[in-house]
């Protein structure tokens, strides 16, 4: 299965989806820091609807971008967010809306 991602800016993203751009990461679940908490917008190239394609957008997204977490709407499986704590690197955030 071939997939292209491609970064996206947050006015970029909101073209694509309004719906996620209300959701953001409030708090780091590891360390606990809600400072600077940088989000990230990717758009697959195809619907993440089967396991197989996240599978395969997940490695892509660890190999080309360094993440392995990512958060998606369900309306639009094209457009994914993550984010980074920038204390502790890691991935796993709560989200709000």
């Amino acid at each position: 299965m071939n997939i292209t991602i491609k970064e996206l800016n947050k006015k970029e993203a909101g073209k694509v989806n309004k719906n996620l751009m209300d959701f953001r990461p409030v708090v780091c679940l590891l360390c606990g820091n809600k400072k600077k908490l940088r989000q990230r917008f990717f758009l697959s190239s195809i619907p993440l609807k089967s396991e197989a394609a996240n599978k395969t957008f997940k490695k892509k997204l660890m190999n080309e971008f360094g993440l392995t977490y990512y958060a998606y709407d369900e309306a639009n499986r094209k457009l994914i967010t993550t984010a980074k704590c920038p204390e502790c690197d890691n991935e796993k955030m709560k989200w709000e809306y």
